[in-house]
C-alpha cells in the first residue's frame, strides 16, 4: 500500500471526555524534526549508520526514545499535540507514547507511510475526530488531523516539505500550493499547519512574506493585521519574536520549522493565538545555541533542528 495512516482512536474515550474538553483553557502544538529517528528493527531501508552494521541497535534506540520522552515532557516542550518529522515507523510513536507519556494522557497517534523511511507522524492527548491524507504532484503528502476543541472545529495540517538536497524546488512549490489551497478551504474555521517546511519565509521564494511576493504559492505574515483567508500568520516573521531560526547550516540560521495559523486565530472569537516560541532540548545545543544532532558514536544528542511551539487559548 503506497499510503497508510495508522491511527489509535478509542472512540468511547471521545464521548466520555466531554467534561475534560470543557475544562481545557489552552491548546498547545509542538512541531519537531527528530533527525532520522529510526527504530531498532532492520527493514532494509535504514540510512547508514542507523543499521546493525553501523552500530545502531536496541540499546541506542532505547536511549534515544528515553531522551525524546524527557524532552517532550519537559516544561518548555510539553504540548497537547506533537507533530514529528523524520520518524521511521509506527513503532517509534508507540514507544514514545509508552510509560510516562501514556500516563500523561497521550492516547492518539498517526503516521503517514509513503514508502519513505523518514515519515511524518503525530501524538496527541486531544481526541481526534478524523484524519485525511492529501496527495499532490510532489513526493510528499500532507496529513490533515481534525479535532474539536471546546466546541471549535480545528484542522491541523502536518507536513515535511522536500529536502533542499539536490534542489527539490518544484516539489516544495507543489506542496506549498496544495497546503495554501487546503488551509483556505477551512475558512472561517481555524486551520493550522505545522512541520519542517525546508524553506525560510524570510527569503522564500515559494513560502514567503506576502509583502515580498503576494503571488507566491504560500504567503504569510508576522503581522496579524495583514492576514486574510489566503495569508497566514507565521511567528518567525513577527517582529516581537526574538529567535533567529531553527536550523543552522554553514554559519547561518534558517527558519525551516514553522507553525502557521489562519485568520480565525486572530478574529477575537473563540480560540486565539497567545504566543509562539522556539524550544531548545535540555543539553541539546552547544555553547552557541546551535542544535547538536544525535551521534551514534557517543550515543548522545538530539536533532539538527530546534522545535517550535504555539499556544492558543482564550483572552
Amino acid at each position: 500500500m503506497k499510503r497508510l495512516i495508522i491511527l489509535l482512536i478509542p472512540f468511547i474515550f471521545i464521548f466520555a471526555s466531554c467534561s475534560e474538553r470543557a475544562e481545557r483553557k489552552s491548546l498547545s502544538i509542538l512541531a519537531y524534526n527528530m533527525y532520522l529517528m529510526f527504530d531498532d528493527v532492520s527493514d532494509g531501508d535504514e540510512y547508514y549508520p542507523f543499521t546493525r552494521s553501523g552500530g545502531y541497535g536496541e540499546d541506542e534506540y532505547r536511549k534515544r526514545i528515553a531522551l525524546y520522552q524527557d524532552f517532550l515532557l519537559s516544561d518548555d516542550a510539553l504540548s497537547d499535540i506533537y507533530i514529528l518529522s523524520e520518524v521511521e515507523s509506527e513503532k517509534v510513536l508507540l514507544d514514545l507514547m509508552s510509560g510516562k507519556m501514556s500516563r500523561k494522557g497521550f492516547k492518539y497517534y498517526g503516521i503517514l507511510d509513503n514508502n519513505s523511511p523518514i515519515s511524518v507522524g503525530f501524538i496527541s492527548k486531544i481526541p481526534i475526530y478524523d484524519v485525511k491524507v492529501h496527495s499532490n504532484k510532489g513526493p510528499r503528502d500532507i496529513i490533515e488531523i481534525d479535532f474539536i476543541f471546546n466546541g471549535s472545529f480545528v484542522s491541523l495540517f502536518a507536513l515535511h516539505a522536500k529536502s533542499r538536497v539536490g534542489g527539490g524546488e518544484e516539489e516544495r512549490m507543489s506542496t506549498f500550493e496544495h497546503l495554501s489551497f487546503l488551509m483556505r478551504g477551512c475558512h472561517p474555521s481555524l486551520a493550522i499547519a505545522a512541520g519542517d517546511f525546508n524553506e525560510d519565509p524570510r527569503t522564500g521564494p515559494y513560502f514567503i512574506d506576502a509583502l515580498a511576493d503576494p503571488d507566491a504559492p504560500l504567503t504569510v505574515s508576522g503581522d496579524d493585521h495583514c492576514l486574510s483567508p489566503g495569508i497566514f500568520y507565521c511567528p518567525s516573521l513577527d517582529e516581537d519574536q526574538d529567535a533567529y531560526g531553527t536550523y543552522y547550516y554553514e554559519g547561518r540560521w534558517y527558519s525551516y520549522d514553522n507553525i502557521l495559523l489562519s485568520l480565525a486565530a486572530f478574529d477575537s472569537s473563540e480560540l486565539e493565538h497567545l504566543h509562539s516560541t522556539i524550544v531548545y532540548p535540555p543539553d541539546g545545543v552547544d555553547s552557541s545555541g546551535v542544535p547538536v544532532r544525535y551521534d551514534i558514536n557517543t550515543n548522545s544528542g538530539y536533532s539538527d533542528h530546534l522545535a517550535v511551539k504555539t499556544t492558543l487559548g482564550y483572552y
